[in-house]
């Protein structure tokens, strides 16, 4: 290498790291020594001269700043964003980010999210929630010298898988009506159906316990343990055994009344005021007794116990529905009764009640007291308890005629009645008469009543129920069975 060259590595060549700076010194000596082989042997010694100098006042010039720069430059970085919405399913939701990098992010309270500090690249966005599901259910995404924003989400929130727990109690005159009661993982009631059928919705994978239980009513076995795993669980039953005799049980199974009752075709009752003309057409069965009460005009009248015509038969307003036991009846015992009223809107006159036996032949005839055998309202020998009767602001309510009205006390009550199914309990004894609803004492009448009584399912119209809302009509009563025991 020649002198001058020498003099380039020293100084242009300390600000070149490593093999560049010998390269560099390399080219410039090759193309020196080409240079000065083809200049005339009296150039040479000026080319050696003069040549390196020019190359390292260049060098000097262009090389160094470059240097500089490339030092001072750094690697530049970017960033993914965007937004989950709505904020029920965004806000808290792990985002992960995979492919040329890897990390997870949490989204803020509005639901956005970003990563940054990533490199060019290509890269997976997923969203995850406990709940939820997203769409896309995730993003790909290439990053190539700018930021990408915009990679948003939609949450759906999922709803839970459920299971239920069935079972029936039997027999069914035993077993309708018992209080089902679920214990463990949750907790809630319900009360066997007609059938003796009850059921347990709407739960998670866990373990439960269930318990029947009624009064005067022993269960095989008392509880059973069940698990709920990933499927619904049938066919945990009970066998019932009543400590009372089952008089009278009738879950109107089928689609018509047995013998036991007695279909009401008259006009209601002419000294309250009534409305409406009982017809046969207004009581169904199916599965289930329904009366239906309707605005439509009808002609009827009613009758002496003789069977001739008492009121000449004109046209109502209303047509509605009428039953009575056409002979039971009995003297002390509980009745059971689980039925759906009509709404208090309806302005009707809905009522299941019982009736001194003295009147029990009169009644198909004609709604009126005071004939043949059976007393007027109010004199000695007549007797009524009203066990859930609707009209009015009182809806319901509970009344004792012995012989009349009036007594006050616990034997004229209101308690609030919806529009769902209840079971409503009368227990008569020779002490008294005390009214329930679902098991929750409502009333006790201290009067002691010894007639027989039988029993009357029905809707009125007018009366103290006053004109009927005909714009909520038709409206049914539904029963959904009646059981009577005695000790």
């Amino acid at each position: 290498m020649s002198l001058t060259t020498a003099r380039l590595a020293g100084k242009c060549g300390d600000m070149l790291p490593g093999n560049r700076s010998a390269l560099l010194i390399a080219k410039v000596s090759e193309s020196m020594n080409l240079y000065q082989t083809r200049l005339p042997r009296c150039l040479q010694y000026l080319g050696a001269i003069l040549l390196p100098s020019m190359f390292l006042g260049f060098l000097a010039c262009s090389t160094g700043p470059n240097t500089a720069s490339s030092e001072n430059r750094g690697t530049s970085t970017y960033s993914i964003s965007g937004t989950i919405t709505p904020t029920s399913g965004g806000a808290g939701a792990t985002v992960t980010l995979s492919g040329a990098a890897s990390m997870t992010v949490t989204a803020n309270s509005s639901g956005n999210y970003s990563f940054t500090g990533l490199a060019n690249g290509s890269y997976t966005i997923t969203p995850s929630n406990t709940g939820y599901t997203f769409s896309p259910a995730s993003l790909n995404v290439t990053v190539n010298g700018a930021n990408v924003g915009g990679q948003n989400f939609t949450a759906t929130a999922v709803t839970p898988q459920t299971y239920s727990i069935s079972g029936t109690i039997s027999p069914v005159s035993a077993g309708a009506g018992s209080l089902v009661s679920l214990s463990g993982s949750a907790s809630a009631t319900t009360m066997a159906d007609s059938a003796g059928n009850y059921s347990f919705t709407g739960l998670s994978n866990g373990s439960y316990s269930v318990t029947p239980s009624s009064s005067g009513v022993t269960y095989t076995p008392v509880a059973q343990p069940i698990t709920v795993s990933g499927s619904s669980v049938s066919g945990v039953n009970f066998t019932a055994t009543s400590n009372a005799k089952v008089i009278f049980f009738d879950n109107f199974a089928g689609s018509s009344l047995t013998s036991d009752w007695k279909i009401i075709s008259r006009h209601g009752e002419y000294s309250q005021s009534e409305t409406e003309c009982n017809i046969p057409q207004q009581v169904s069965v199916d599965n289930g007794l329904t009366i239906t009460a309707a605005a439509q005009t009808w002609t009827c009248g009613d009758f002496n116990p003789d069977g001739t015509v008492w009121h000449t038969p004109q046209a109502w307003p209303y047509i509605t529905g009428d039953i009575q036991w056409a002979s039971l009846n009995f003297t002390y015992g509980t009745v059971e009764i689980r039925a759906k009223f009509p709404s208090q809107a309806t302005s009707l006159w809905p009522a299941t009640w019982l009736l001194s036996s003295n009147c029990q032949a009169t009644n198909p005839m004609t709604g009126e007291t005071g004939v043949g055998t059976c007393p007027n309202l109010g004199s000695n020998g007549y007797t009524e308890i009203d066990m859930t009767e609707c009209y009015g602001s009182g809806w319901c309510q509970f009344h004792v005629a012995n012989p009349g009205f009036g007594i006050g006390g616990g034997c004229d009550a209101v308690y609030p009645v919806d529009t769902n199914f209840h079971t409503f309990t009368t227990v008569w004894t020779s002490a008294g008469i005390k009214q329930y609803m679902d098991g929750v004492l409502e009333t006790t009448c201290n009067q002691q009543l010894s007639q027989p009584m039988f029993l009357i399912i029905q809707i009125q119209t007018g009366g103290v129920g006053g004109t009927p809302n005909n714009s909520a009509l038709p409206a049914n009563l539904v029963v959904d069975y009646v059981k009577v025991t005695q000790p």
